[in-house]
Parts: C-alpha cells; structure tokens; sequence
C-alpha cells in the first residue's frame, strides 16, 4: 500500500568510504558498523524513520525539518568523534512511501544535496531552510 504525505527526507554519505574499502577492507566494515550504530540511534532519538542502507550510504524520513537537522547536526558531531567524515543532505518535499521505502522528486533532491555538501558539512534545501530559520536550537 502507498501513502502519500510531506516529509523531511535525509541522505547520508561516508567521505571516502569506496577508496578505504580498497586499501583496508576490515577497517571499512569497522566504519559501516559503527556509523550503522550512530544513525540508528540518533534517527530513533529524533522520532525519524530508517529507510535503508545504500552501500556506505542512508536514507531516513523524519515528520519535521526541525528534528531532521537537529538529527543531522549531532550525527555529524557524534561521526567526527568517531573519525567518521559524511556528507548529508535534507530536502522537504511531499513523497511516496510504499513497500517500506520512499520515491519521488523529494528523495532525487536530497540525494543531490548529499553529493553536493562538503566533507563534514549538512546541505538543506531552500524549503529546509524555510521551515528551521526562525526555529529554537536550529
């Protein structure tokens, strides 16, 4: 079944993951593991939805822009504790949830963000931005 509804979607993505997977695989699967652990937590924390795992990336839903950059913000300081570098990107946008995932232009906006933030950084979306701006603790 498919639902349709508005949602703060959040990509993540590990700097340099591909190439420490070619030079030293175990340290590779240390990472995953442990960025595994930091997302899952925090996401949870921030009443966020785990979507999937992509390789050395994530996706996650949250109900608010306020709680996806909040979540953001501490998964990239709890990361840099860890050594961990990402990049993440957050866009708003209505999407479709069906079978346990989540398309539309909303995800393909985030995605972008994500390739687009620089080493240790999160990009939001002009419609992110909007919604956080006047916000507490934003």
């Amino acid at each position: 079944m498919s639902e349709r509804r508005l949602a703060a979607i959040m990509f993540t993505d590990i700097v340099g993951y591909t190439a420490l997977m070619g030079s030293d695989e175990d340290k590779a699967f240390q990472v995953i593991r442990k960025n595994r652990r930091i997302h899952k937590t925090l996401i949870e924390k921030y009443k966020g939805e785990w979507l999937k795992e992509m390789g050395d990336g994530t996706l996650a839903s949250f109900y608010s822009s306020s709680d996806a950059v909040r979540c953001a913000d501490e998964i990239q300081n709890l990361s840099k504790q860890e050594d961990i570098s990402l990049r993440i990107g957050i866009h708003e946008d209505e999407v479709v949830f069906s079978g346990g995932d989540v398309y539309g232009d909303g995800v393909n906006i985030a995605s972008r963000l994500e390739s687009q933030a620089a080493n240790g950084a999160i990009c939001i979306s002009g419609a992110v931005y909007k919604n956080i701006k006047n916000k507490p603790g934003n």
